[in-house]
């Protein structure tokens, strides 16, 4: 074989090796293209601190995944039930109350900012219901004050059971 032809298929050799390492992506953290963010806005951090302060028997999480809250019904087959999930798996909720006794989900609430869409919102606040969620919803911007989050609050946790905290239906509030 001519010597010419050694290195023409050396070099591309060499040149597949290297666009398949591009493709893979790498070793090491800076295969990784990310960067962090800030868990929450400075609204949300403000916010957070009015609803805790409102439920002191509660326990609130912020920035939960739906998936975390809910799973399709057993006895459904497995396409259906990934099917089902895929609706709701990767979205958001703001921010969670949880009974600190019992750890269960007290309410969901939503803070309706810029990002928010009314009819998508309602779709979600359906979805979260037939899993049986409460979902409170304030307003964006600084019409959210420590008296509406108690009010809106206090709808959901009076009467209250031994522990302060109400058993309630799912509702949209």
């Amino acid at each position: 074989m001519d010597l010419t032809w050694v290195i023409v298929i050396g070099i591309g050799l060499v040149a597949l090796a290297v666009v398949l390492a591009a493709a893979k992506g790498g070793k090491g953290a800076g295969a990784f293209q990310v960067e962090p963010r800030r868990l929450m806005t400075e609204r949300e951090r403000h916010v957070i601190g009015m609803i805790e302060a409102a439920v002191p028997a509660c326990r609130v999480h912020a920035q939960v995944s739906m998936g975390a809250l809910m799973n399709a019904k057993r006895g459904l087959d497995r396409k259906r039930r990934t099917a089902i999930r895929n609706r709701f798996d990767r979205k958001i909720v703001d921010y969670v109350i949880e009974n600190r006794e019992t750890g269960d989900v007290v309410a969901l609430v939503e803070l309706d900012d810029r990002t928010h869409n009314a009819s998508k919102d309602e779709a979600r606040d359906r979805l979260t219901a037939a899993a049986g969620y409460t979902t409170i919803r304030l307003p964006a911007g600084k019409g959210v004050t420590h008296e509406l989050v108690r009010e809106r609050l206090a709808f959901v946790f009076a009467p209250a059971d031994q522990s302060g905290i109400a058993r309630h239906e799912a509702r949209q509030l």
